[in-house]
């Protein structure tokens, strides 16, 4: 799912998390808010995960820590201990 760049504002849906065979997720460059929903720590299939170049507050759930590919280490939010 590639949506970056594309000025989506609001708060990341937990309901993404329900696209249980999401292997690629590009919401970065855009104008999101608030916290990571802990929900997409279940895509279990997720490779890759671009976040950064929003306005993301709180932890990075720890679940999200084995994705293969992202640029969480880049948002400067600490994983959820």
């Amino acid at each position: 799912l590639y949506l970056r760049d594309n000025q989506l504002g609001g708060e990341i849906p937990p309901e993404l998390a329900d696209l249980s065979k999401l292997r690629r997720l590009y919401l970065n460059d855009n104008h999101l808010r608030g916290k990571i929903p802990p929900e997409l720590a279940s895509l279990y299939k997720l490779e890759r995960l671009y976040l950064d170049g929003n306005q993301l507050s709180g932890c990075i759930p720890s679940g999200l820590r084995d994705v293969e590919e992202s640029d969480l280490s880049d948002s400067g939010l600490p994983f959820c201990g």
